[in-house]
């Protein structure tokens, strides 16, 4: 058997080569396409319930945020972003822009706390006596933490009062005294308030930050007139210094999706581009919180100091003398008064609304992440850290250092960074960068969803006592946050503008410390189609959020199913008397995870499947002509004793050592050509060409090869009747034209023609379904199967597989052609001697295969619509039209390849063909 075997293999050996070929190709496109195939997937894991409301579905952020928690735990912090300073780029910005299925990409950038201060007049007229010269020293008492730290700040303020009038004295170029005081008739201006040199202690001690004011109950405070107090009045003056934290969004993404335009309450809300009307060149135009939320209130005690002291306070002190007063007198405490946070952000509002800018912003400041040390109890002990007092350095403030909170010298948990104006920065006029409040936003107006603060939002989620001790120290009330932005529990945003608007904060010519590369600290993501936690709303989520992470290699966090959980924390005590406590910190827990797995894309996988098949169909008709023709060799062996099963092996046989051979060829060339193109192909994958081809031989060849051990004892002989008798359906006398002709010859052919039709079909419904996820439904399809969420994409090696698919199609329609030609090559010299041109015989040949075309195009660019409509539950009028135009491009690829086949006519129609009959 083996020599009979390897002599058919010899006498057939052109065949034997073109099989080899096909089946190496298909199997080599096979291999190296299945080294693209397995890519980065995300999986969403988790459990979901129908309580999750989000606003968003998607928080990217930048590569490498998440915390060790976050990681082990799926714990987040809540408002954690106010911590989150920069890391995304505006080129990543726009890509998850552009991304298909993204209806909202909203971006956050926090730029960092700036400070804002207002002043507080508090009036005493009432407390004035009839002299001409009065003294009167302020005492501030801060107490935040529901009261446990205090911070303490003696004649921090105070107030020269006089009946003479008030003028400037001294310019800063001048070298000599500067500030605020009197001029005598006939005599020298002399100083009275001076303005304060550069400080040599610390930032937080009282000299560093004290303020006083020259008060004329004729021209008011420094001479400047009656505008914090009606006319006649006469006050002291305190300060508060809030820190804000400023963020920088879209003013069109955000409206749209969380509806900031909607929660102005005051003002106009933030243009696109460009500074509000009526506002400066400099300014940097920004909303402000209708409400700050701090937990900080100032005790203050008025005091009056003697006379005496009044009388040398008014001839005029150098600074130090004039600490050294404030420092040691005392007098009686005429008045009292107690101010809140919220009071004093109040007026703070108020004024700026009114001004058309503030001042120069000469510094900001960004904190870092608080790292912990877990308790034996699980608990989490926040770890303190040390800032150096240069930190709050100020470049363009007399003395040194800007006017700070109090609450900023008790214990840091944060590291701050520092960005202050460049000198060069600052114009001769002043002009600098300052912030123009143009409205005010109520953040209980906006659309958060249920349970995000967390994720991006505005609102800061306080702290509850978490044993009856420490309920006991806050007096059964949680605990806020204060002004000390190196705290533990930090503020939500209290200040937004665009980032347009922002760029000059990141400007590294502007402020030192900075850069532009990346200052988005999320974008929060929308999703179009996603309405709930349904499988299509999370499939499409997920397709989404893997676009994203693949697009731009940012972490992606899926919203749905968050939800609060508590966290235990030890706070240690703090420097300013405030004892440990015990809290419970509402945090996160993220219902669902993504997992970033090396996954299979199993619509690729499939589609390079369909190379093999088409590749059987080929093989399955090459097999089927090579069994047939040796019937004549089969019946004789027959006769000579063979039985069916030797005869099937025979045939069999010889396919196997073609399979085998085709499979060796394609894993040599397969790693060859995964090698040139960089795609990843292993030795075993590429070892794997050998049983797949093997295989596709095996099993394409099977039927056929079972058919023709059938073979009987006494062969026909009489081929000649084979097509032109009437138990065929008639002889050539009732051939109308090349159609109808090519019509009953694919009926005369039915298992042959049906492989043609599949082989088309296949490579029409795999491209009908990309163009449609391309074209009609933008890159991807999101649907549902069987109560299962299935999602397609198009990529790039998708239509490369479908590409090799319809040229196998192609070969299989030549193929089919050239195997019709030559089995009735008799009948086609008959043809051409009664008449027929060689032009019409051509048109018979192209004919069937158009008609092998159309049929089998049909067939599977409808297949390839139904698909894709099944999934996204529409057919839109362009999903019919491609449908269409996959249909005549099958037809036009079996046209031209039957076309191809049709060139070999003039060796198989020749004299000697007929003289056989």
């Amino acid at each position: 058997m083996i020599h009979l075997l390897l002599a058919r293999l010899r006498a057939n050996r052109l065949r034997a080569a073109v099989l080899v070929l096909g089946i190496a190709a298909a199997t080599t496109a096979f291999i190296v396409l299945t080294g693209e195939v397995a890519e980065q997937h995300l999986e969403l894991r988790g459990r979901v319930s129908d309580q999750s409301a989000p606003n968003f579905d998607i928080l990217v952020r930048p590569a490498g945020s998440r915390t060790d928690l976050e990681t082990k735990q799926g714990l987040v912090r809540a408002n954690f972003l106010s911590g989150q300073f920069g890391g995304i780029t505006l080129r990543q910005w726009r890509q998850i822009q552009e991304l298909s299925g993204v209806q909202v990409a909203a971006p956050v950038a926090m730029v960092g706390y700036v400070l804002q201060s207002v002043t507080i007049p508090i009036d005493i007229t009432n407390r004035l006596s009839p002299a001409d010269q009065q003294l009167f020293t302020a005492s501030v008492r801060r107490r935040s933490a529901r009261g446990l730290s205090e911070f303490a700040r003696p004649a921090i303020n105070y107030s020269y009062v006089t009946t003479a009038r008030i003028s400037e004295v001294g310019t800063l170029n001048d070298p000599g005294e500067l500030g605020y005081g009197v001029t005598p008739p006939g005599g020298r201006p002399r100083v009275i308030c001076p303005v304060r040199p550069k400080a040599t202690g610390g930032p937080f001690e009282v000299r560093s930050q004290r303020n006083g004011t020259c008060w004329s109950r004729v021209n008011g405070p420094n001479g400047t007139g009656f505008t914090l107090l009606p006319r006649g009045h006469v006050g002291i003056l305190v300060q508060w210094t809030f820190p804000f934290l400023l963020a920088a969004i879209d003013p069109a993404q955000e409206a749209e999706l969380a509806g900031l335009d909607r929660a102005v309450t005051r003002g106009s809300y933030l243009l696109q581009r460009g500074i509000a009307p009526g506002h400066g060149r400099h300014s940097v135009p920004v909303l402000m919180a209708e409400h700050a939320r701090f937990d900080d209130q100032d005790e203050i005690s008025i005091q009056r100091l003697s006379a005496a002291a009044a009388a040398e306070f008014g001839s005029g002190l150098s600074t130090d003398r004039l600490d050294a007063l404030l420092d040691t007198e005392r007098g009686p405490v005429v008045a009292t008064a107690s101010i809140t946070a919220d009071a004093a952000y109040q007026r703070l509002l108020t004024a700026s609304l009114q001004l058309p800018a503030g001042p120069v912003v000469d510094s900001y400041w960004t904190s870092g992440r608080v790292s912990y040390r877990l308790e034996p109890d699980g608990s989490l002990r926040p770890r303190p850290v040390d800032n150096p007092a240069s930190i709050w350095t100020a470049p363009l403030d007399l003395r040194g250092y800007v006017e700070v909170a109090p609450d900023a010298a008790d214990t840091a948990f944060r590291p701050l960074s520092k960005h202050a104006l460049l000198a060069k920065s600052v114009a001769p006029d002043g002009a600098g960068p300052r912030l123009a409040a143009i409205g005010v936003f109520d953040e209980s107006r906006l659309e958060q969803g249920s349970g995000q603060a967390w994720l991006g939002g505005y609102r800061t989620e306080p702290l509850q006592p978490a044993d009856p001790a420490s309920s006991a120290l806050l007096g059964g009330r949680t605990l806020l946050p204060d002004s000390n932005i190196a705290g533990y529990l930090l503020s939500s945003p209290t200040m937004l503008t665009s980032l347009d608007a922002a760029s000059v904060f990141t400007d590294s010519s502007v402020f030192d410390n900075v850069s532009d590369a990346a200052p988005i600290s999320a974008v929060r993501v929308r999703v179009t189609g996603a309405h709930g936690v349904d499988a299509v709303s999370r499939e499409r989520v997920r397709l989404v959020a893997e676009a994203v992470a693949e697009t731009t290699g940012l972490d992606v966090d899926v919203t749905v199913g968050s939800s609060p959980t508590t966290r235990r924390i030890v706070l240690p005590a703090g420097s300013a008397g405030r004892p440990e406590l015990r809290l419970s910190e509402q945090w996160q827990r993220k219902g669902v995870v993504v997992a970033v797995l090396l996954a299979v894309d199993r619509k690729s996988l499939l589609l390079f499947a369909l190379v093999l098949v088409v590749c059987g169909v080929f093989t399955a008709n090459a097999a089927g002509a090579a069994a047939r023709s040796p019937r004549l060799e089969l019946s004789t062996l027959s006769c000579l004793g063979w039985t069916r099963g030797q005869l099937m092996s025979l045939l069999l046989g010889e396919m196997a050592v073609i399979g085998a051979a085709a499979g060796i060829t394609g894993a040599l060339v397969s790693l060859l050509t995964a090698e040139a193109l960089g795609v990843p192909a292993s030795i075993g994958r590429a070892l794997a060409a050998v049983p797949a081809a093997l295989a596709v031989t095996l099993l394409a060849a099977a039927w056929p090869a079972w058919r023709a051990s059938r073979a009987s004892p006494l062969p026909e002989l009489s081929a000649a009747a084979a097509w032109s008798s009437p138990a065929k359906g008639g002889g050539l006398k009732k051939v109308r034209g090349p159609s109808r002709l090519a019509y009953r010859n694919l009926r005369a052919e039915p298992v042959r023609t049906a492989l043609g039709m599949a082989a088309v079909g296949v490579g029409s419904a795999g491209l009908t379904l990309l163009l449609a996820i391309t074209v009609a439904f933008r890159g991807s399809v999101v649907g549902s199967l069987l109560g299962d969420a299935i999602s397609l994409q198009a990529r790039r090696v998708d239509y490369l597989a479908v590409l090799i698919t319809l040229l196998l199609a192609a070969i299989a329609v030549a193929d089919v052609s050239y195997l019709n030609m030559r089995d009735r090559r008799d009948d086609l010299a008959l043809l051409r001697a009664v008449g027929w041109t060689a032009g019409r015989l051509g048109q018979l040949i192209v004919s069937e295969g158009v008609l092998i075309g159309l049929a089998g195009s049909a067939a599977g660019a409808g297949l390839g619509l139904a698909t894709t409509a099944a999934l996204a539950g529409s057919a839109p009028g362009s999903l019919w039209l491609l449908a269409g135009l996959t249909a005549l491009t099958g037809t036009l690829i079996s046209a031209v390849a039957s076309l191809l086949a049709a060139l070999s006519l003039p060796l198989l129609v020749r004299a000697p063909s007929l003289s056989r009959d």
